[in-house]
């Protein structure tokens, strides 16, 4: 398989330097501004079954009431309507924000910040209980450019992983975007270094399938894709796309989908209205990801389509709407490779490739925290906590919305279905469905394929109570074959494979008769031996006239036709063209692929020796282009001299 334009294309923009380290665009210190660690706030989130009444009269201040589960805004608009009640409320929940002493995480506005709020990071990672768990016990591929570490990944989890561009086992990177992709989903966080990634206690799987200019082809990604799902990934981040269609491409996301591994992939950097990308286009498989800005609204390069699943903070370096000094780009630690030379910093990048990673974390916490368990869940769980963006969800710009670590982690998974008849679609051609634990599964389809043939799809039709397999006809024209070898340009015609032209035996050689021979699946190109009418002197062999004699009786037969077929050896061919030709040589042979009596010439040499033997042989030749380049068969007489 070949590369796609220049192949598969890595969907980030290397753009503009922000914060670099060694001596290159240092940030100032005083430029750092560390926030506390710990901060109280309070959320509009509240215990699902529980309120808090005061009660007139009551000793106490308050009482905590248990109601039914889900039921807490009805069962605090009851107590406020009783007159022995001063107030009746939700028990919210307060948490403690934990903060990471990483010093550039204020630079990373994506994750968490004041004003837009990024994906709600520092709230879902208190309620891990961070710094301890998020994304532990969690592998997560970056199928990509390979990873190189630098000194912010030095504590991160990583596990073996591959390169498939060279086809060893050193995936490091040579490019910097997979480095980066990386550190977003788990760069390593509160270690007073640098930047934060979103699940930094996950492990990673590099997985290298872009050279170092971030193209690769598609059978190496799907390569990359079975690796990693045969390695223990459970998420896969795939921050790269191609504009074509794919087979071996689908297949590979269908293998790993069905080893439960989730799929996240980049929307594309083709802007509004651009063409889908692939593997991300792959809805049943993927979840695809769009890109936000700082202000959350849609990165003007982000690919918008049916098939977006999420909105992600991707940046825009032609931006500084939170007046920081640098542009709005997604910050992580990576390098610039000039010749062997590897400068390490921290870069602003953009891109739905900078989307990507983010998702991937968040679904790396899912995993984690077991309240997802499964890709179907994990989308599930994504999609209905997004912050919805763009009016209706889901839409083509954003999808079901920006990504919401923090909400994404209160989810609670509800059973789809208790029982395989809860799944029920009422149609017989697609399968059973099933229910396994609390999700609908499909059936298997039914097969048809027995009806197959050449004219014909064996398709599966619904039928009241039941199906049945019924051979519906291929288009009208499709090319077939009736097993005629004499008729060519075969079509069918309602089903049925309609005999075309009558194939073409002429060797263009005026002193030949033509035909084609049934039996032996041949064309006949007889010499012309009667010499008589326009035949004479032009056809008929040297020295031999219609005046003299028609049949040629003084020639020696040289080969009788009834032998129908010659031994397949080189110097059988040589011996056979002395005697149909003249010239001891020959250029080629037709033979059949079947078993058959031969003849073979006794004496091979360059003679007039013509002594024949018979035996059964494998091959035998019907035709023999000799040196000359006509094709002579062996089911005619030949005399010598000619």
């Amino acid at each position: 398989m070949g590369k796609i334009k220049i192949g598969l294309i890595i969907l980030g923009s290397i753009a503009l330097v922000g914060l670099v380290v060694a001596g290159v665009g240092i940030a100032k210190s005083s430029e750092i501004k560390e926030a506390d660690n710990v901060n109280v706030i309070s959320k509009a989130e509240y215990v699902t079954d529980e309120v808090i009444v005061k009660f007139k009269g009551d000793e106490k201040p308050f009482q905590v009431l248990k109601v039914p589960q889900g039921k807490v805004k009805e069962e605090v608009e009851k107590y406020q309507k009783r007159a022995d009640v001063i107030y009746a409320e939700p028990n919210y929940i307060a948490y403690a924000l934990w903060t990471p002493n990483d010093p550039y995480y204020g630079y990373q506005w994506h994750l968490d910040n004041s004003v837009y709020g990024g994906i709600q990071m520092e709230e879902a990672w208190e309620l891990l209980g961070a710094p301890g768990t998020p994304g532990l016990g969690v592998t997560v591929a970056v199928v990509d450019t390979g990873i190189r570490k630098g000194t912010d990944l030095a504590n991160t989890c990583f596990v073996a992983g591959y390169d498939f561009v060279n086809n060893d086992s050193d995936p490091t990177d040579d490019n910097g975007h997979g480095t980066h992709v990386a550190g977003t989903v788990a760069q390593s966080t509160n270690n007073t270094l640098g930047v934060a990634g979103v699940a930094f206690k996950s492990c990673l799987m590099p997985v290298r399938v872009l050279d170092a200019t971030g193209v690769g082809t598609y059978a190496n990604v799907a390569a990359g894709i079975r690796y990693a799902a045969d390695n223990g990934a459970k998420v896969i981040n795939l921050s790269l796309g191609g504009s074509e269609l794919s087979d071996t491409l689908e297949e590979a996301l269908a293998y790993a989908y069905g080893k439960e591994v989730t799929l996240v992939a980049a929307a594309g950097n083709d802007g509004e209205g651009g063409p889908p990308s692939y593997p991300a286009a792959y809805d049943n498989y993927v979840i695809a990801v769009g890109a936000t800005q700082y202000d959350e609204t849609r990165a003007p390069y982000s690919t918008t389509g049916s098939y977006l699943d999420l909105a992600a903070p991707g940046g825009n370096n032609n931006l500084d709407l939170n007046n920081d000094g640098y542009a709005d780009g997604v910050l992580q630690q990576t390098f610039q490779k000039t010749g062997r030379r590897i400068t390490w910093g921290y870069y602003f990048f953009q891109g739905t490739s900078m989307a990507t990673p983010h998702v991937s974390g968040v679904a790396a916490l899912l995993l984690s925290k077991g309240n997802a368990t499964t890709p179907d869940q994990i989308r599930t769980a994504l999609q209905n906590t997004a912050e919805c963006l763009g009016g209706t969800c889901p839409n083509n710009t954003y999808g079901y919305g920006l990504v919401n670590a923090f909400a994404a982690l209160g989810w609670t998974a509800v059973p789809q279905c208790t029982s395989d008849s809860q799944c029920d679609d009422a149609l017989y051609c697609n399968g059973a469905e099933t229910c396994v634990s609390g999700v609908c599964k499909s059936g298997t389809p039914v097969d048809c394929s027995a009806l197959s043939d050449q004219c014909n799809d064996g398709v599966c039709q619904e039928v009241v109570g039941g199906y049945e397999c019924v051979a519906k006809p291929k288009a009208n024209g499709t090319v077939c074959e009736d097993g005629q070898f004499c008729t060519v340009r075969d079509t069918c015609q309602y089903g049925v494979c309609t005999t075309g032209s009558t194939q073409s035996c002429d060797d263009n050689n005026s002193c030949t008769i033509d035909s084609c021979d049934e039996t032996n699946d041949m064309c006949v190109n007889a010499p012309i031996t009667t010499c008589s009418g326009s035949a004479i002197d032009g056809c008929c062999p040297a020295g031999c006239t219609y005046e003299t004699d028609v049949d040629c009786p003084t020639a020696v037969m040289c080969w009788s036709g009834t032998n129908l077929h010659l031994y397949r050896a080189a110097d059988q061919s040589r011996k056979f063209c002395m005697c149909a030709q003249g010239s001891y040589g020959y250029k080629s042979y037709k033979y059949n692929r079947s078993t058959k009596i031969v003849y073979k010439y006794v004496n091979t040499a360059d003679n007039t020796i013509w002594d024949v033997t018979s035996l059964s042989s494998y091959g035998p030749i019907y035709s023999v282009t000799c040196t000359d380049d006509k094709a002579y068969p062996t089911n005619i007489d030949y005399t010598y001299p000619k």
